[in-house]
């Protein structure tokens, strides 16, 4: 009966003994496990230092042209928008380290770790933050243990460690007159030099996105490849923010990008005005009055 016993230890300590090392891959080899700690590298939570860091960037009632700075929820990050110059939120900032101070959260402290591919012997590819060249660099893990600074996808790492202003810009548009209404202008595609720079609000740039729930809502979005505002059905949640309720808001939003033109005689500024038309000649804008 002892002896019963006994081999029935012995035969559920040997299950929990292969349980144990089952965890281990099998390509991961350890050698030295003193001195190190098991971790596991995640996003950090988004913490807002003040409420009004959450807000959408508004740019206002107002037809201002002013370059301001939001903080954005999504990407976490600090971005530039078009200020009508009246109104709108605290979300607004007049410079980039500002809107840094108030709402961008600052960078854990493991991103300032250095690589550590762990003691193990395996060879997979994750990235790190180096703070040398504050950029996102690959590397090969071990398999085991290591440090936070550790990512699966270059992307989590950017999104963690890095901290760069989204600038979007469009470098293959020209103007062209509208022939149905002489004060304003369009944007038509073209392949032309980069020498026009789009610096309406950088949402208007995406693409029209459903979202996620069953809802069938009728709004309008901006297309950039055509200039214009169309409409398109939007589910009722999720999305993205070049999403409007009407024709007018998407065009008060997105058609206050302007051209800049870069040419011998200095930078000339096309702008809507009324009364006017304007003819393009040899790639340089002449403004005649009416």
């Amino acid at each position: 009966m002892i002896y019963a016993m006994k081999k029935a230890q012995i035969f559920w300590a040997s299950v929990c003994l292969l349980l144990s090392c089952a965890s281990v891959p099998l390509n991961a080899v350890p050698e030295d496990n003193e001195g190190h700690n098991v971790t596991v590298a995640e996003l950090p939570p988004l913490k807002l230092k003040h409420p009004f860091c959450g807000f959408k960037a508004d740019d206002g009632p107002c037809k201002a042209m002013l370059k301001r700075f939001f903080f954005n929820i999504h990407t976490q990050q600090c971005e530039e928008f078009i200020y009508g110059g009246c109104e709108g939120n605290q979300n607004r900032f007049e410079s980039l380290e500002e809107c840094k101070e108030k709402c961008a959260r600052e960078k854990p402290d493991f991103c300032f770790l250095e690589e550590d591919p762990g003691i193990c012997r395996g060879y997979i590819t994750r990235y790190f933050y180096n703070n040398q060249s504050r950029q996102c660099e690959h590397f090969k893990y071990g398999g085991c243990l290591g440090n936070l600074n550790n990512f699966e996808s270059l992307d989590e790492c950017k999104n963690t460690c890095e901290d760069t202003l989204n600038d979007f810009q469009v470098d293959d548009y020209r103007t062209q007159l509208d022939p149905v209404n002489n004060d304003s202008l369009t944007l038509q595609p073209t392949k032309l030099p980069s020498f026009l720079d789009y610096y309406g609000p950088s949402w208007c740039l995406t693409p029209a996105d459903r979202g996620l729930c069953h809802a069938d809502e009728s709004r309008f979005y901006y297309n950039s490849v055509i200039g214009k505002c169309r409409p398109f059905k939007y589910s009722g949640c999720g999305g993205n923010e070049n999403n409007f309720t009407s024709k007018k808001a998407c065009l008060k939003a997105c058609k206050k990008g302007f051209i800049q033109r870069i040419s011998k005689g200095g930078l000339i500024k096309t702008k809507r005005k009324k009364k006017k038309s304007v003819k393009i000649v040899y790639e340089k804008i002449f403004v005649k009055k009416i």
